[in-house]
């Protein structure tokens, strides 16, 4: 019984935690000021592969950048790819602005948005290599907001969290509440911590001296976590990872549960890899899961409901408000309900569990295995 409070008291304390952080960074965001003064040219890569949500429109918001100089390269395998059509769309349409498309099907390793990353570097002309998904979109002071913090010559990279914007049908918006309200809160408190050592794919920044001082591109070609190797890679060099206040907007939209099962099961496998020790006590983060075996153990040792439909009441109340406080700060209005709290939450702690059951994920409709590295391998390798 003490041991089961114990755990809701730490849980319920997570909770706290988090909210005080995201407090934090709102603020931050708010009285941030992006300065103008700073502006190297630079080469932003873009790695395609298939259509995705609302693909024209994303591609689109890197191209009308409040920015001086800077160079778009999109990078595909397949010269098959319907996404070509809607690339050669956007070059037309901005004949003044840098943009480069390379077709490409060598594979350098595992990872093929990595080896799409290698084939692509050779056309970079600039110092400063940003690399975003697809799937993101920004405003027109992201290069600002992303390359002025390396007017300080001790930062080797850039990072940006990420928001989701889910685009129809419930599905879509558990996985925008996953990335919200778990991942999200997640990064802000290891933040807060310790010392930033990775990236996420939303936005990754890098001097591209520092990038060739840990071997390329080709160093991160067989890891899953190509985002994370980046940033690590990078700190253990010396150098800074910067966390910047700009969040990205992430365009989701999940075609079925079981799609998002696989896409959420991939990623928990991921962090799992990484950072085996932390994701194992990510358990603390399902408060409101733990409330209910907290409930549980108060009935068996009152004998009465009362105690435990407070704790419930009480936590499920704490979790709404955390949720709603979220939508705000990341004025994500469509991102889910109240109603589906309960429902995402029951969601991440069985999807927690079954990452502990096998190491195999689906990525790009293709099966691969990841070993405790966090080096992944095709069938028969």
């Amino acid at each position: 019984m003490y041991i089961i409070a114990a755990v809701g008291i730490l849980s319920l304390g997570y909770l706290i935690f988090a909210a005080l952080c995201v407090e934090k960074f709102h603020r931050i965001r708010k009285d941030s000021f992006i300065s103008p003064a700073f502006q190297p040219p630079v080469t932003i890569f873009k790695p395609v592969c298939g259509l995705g949500p609302e693909m024209r429109e994303n591609l689109r918001s890197f191209c009308v950048q409040d920015y001086p100089e800077y160079q778009i390269i999109y990078g595909l395998h397949d010269e098959n790819d319907p996404a070509i059509s809607i690339i050669r769309e956007i070059m037309a349409d901005y004949p003044g602005q840098d943009i480069e498309l390379v077709v490409d099907n060598r594979l350098h390793g595992s990872n093929y948005k990595v080896s799409n990353l290698v084939n692509m570097f050779g056309h970079a002309k600039h110092g400063i290599l940003l690399i975003a998904d697809d799937d993101m979109r920004v405003s027109g002071n992201y290069l600002n907001a992303v390359v002025s913090p390396f007017a300080d010559h001790k930062i080797g990279a850039v990072t940006c969290l990420y928001s989701g914007s889910p685009r129809g049908g419930i599905v879509s918006s558990l996985n925008a509440m996953f990335v919200n309200e778990w991942f999200l809160p997640s990064v802000l408190i290891s933040h807060v911590l310790k010392i930033n050592r990775f990236c996420f794919g939303a936005t990754m920044a890098v001097r591209r001296e520092i990038l060739e001082q840990i071997g390329g591109f080709d160093a991160l070609a067989d890891y899953l976590a190509d985002d994370y190797m980046l940033g690590k890679l990078i700190a253990d060099h010396g150098h800074k990872i910067y966390l910047s206040h700009y969040v990205v907007e992430n365009i989701i939209q999940e075609p079925d549960f079981r799609s998002m099962l696989l896409h959420e099961l991939r990623w928990a496998r991921t962090v799992r890899t990484v950072e085996p020790l932390g994701y194992t006590f990510t358990f603390l983060t399902d408060t409101l899961i733990i409330s209910c075996f907290a409930g549980a153990a108060a009935f068996v040792y009152t004998h009465q409901l009362l105690w435990p439909v407070l704790i419930i009441s009480f936590v499920l109340l704490a979790r709404i408000l955390f949720h709603m406080r979220l939508k705000f700060v990341l004025n994500s209005g469509g991102a889910g309900s109240i109603w589906l709290v309960p429902v995402r939450d029951f969601l991440s702690f069985f999807i927690r569990l079954a990452s502990f059951t096998g190491n195999e994920i689906e990525w790009k409709n293709k099966t691969f295995s990841v070993d405790n590295a966090g080096l992944i391998y095709a069938p028969g390798e």
